[in-house]
C-alpha cells in the first residue's frame, strides 16, 4: 500500500508519510498473487452488518490484463470470505480516473457523489460513490 505509485493515490492530506503507515486491525486483506509473485491487494473495511468498503492497491507491474483477470475472481472471494457481506462499496476521488474505470469494470454502479469531500494537496475534490450487491457480476 505504501508503494510510490499507490500511496499518493490512496492517501489524503491527513495521511501519515508512507514510512509511518500501518495496517489497521479489523481490516480484511486479500492478497493478489500470480504464483509466488505479489501483484497487490484489496483491503476491506466492515461498515455495518452487510456492507464492506473496498480499497484497491494493484502494483504497476500488474495493471492491465493481470489486474482484470484477478478482478474476475474477486466477487466470489468476497462473498465467500467477508462475513455477512451483501454489498461492497468504494469511494473514488474524482482525480483518480484509473481507479474509477477499474471500479466500473468490476461491475460497480455509481450511486452518488459526495461533493468537495476529499482534501488532496490542499485542493478539495468530489468523491464518486460506487457499489455492487451480492448476485451482481463483473462486467
Amino acid at each position: 500500500m505504501t508503494h510510490p505509485d499507490i500511496y499518493p493515490q490512496i492517501s489524503d492530506d491527513e495521511s501519515p508519510l508512507p514510512d509511518y503507515w500501518q495496517a489497521s486491525e479489523g481490516h480484511t486483506y486479500c492478497l493478489v498473487t500470480d504464483g509466488d509473485e505479489v501483484l497487490g491487494l484489496w483491503a476491506f473495511i466492515k461498515k455495518n452488518a452487510i456492507v464492506w468498503e473496498i480499497h484497491t492497491c494493484i502494483l504497476p507491474k500488474a495493471r492491465g490484463r493481470k489486474a482484470y483477470e484477478a478482478l474476475k475472481l474477486l466477487p466470489a472471494w468476497a462473498w465467500a470470505n467477508l462475513k455477512g457481506a451483501r454489498r461492497i462499496v468504494t469511494e473514488v476521488p474524482d482525480y483518480n480516473r484509473p481507479a474509477l474505470v477499474f471500479a466500473l469494470k468490476a461491475g460497480m454502479d455509481k450511486y452518488g457523489v459526495n461533493p468537495k469531500s476529499y482534501l488532496k494537496d490542499g485542493e478539495l475534490h468530489d468523491v464518486i460513490l460506487l457499489g455492487i450487491s451480492r448476485g451482481e457480476q463483473c462486467h
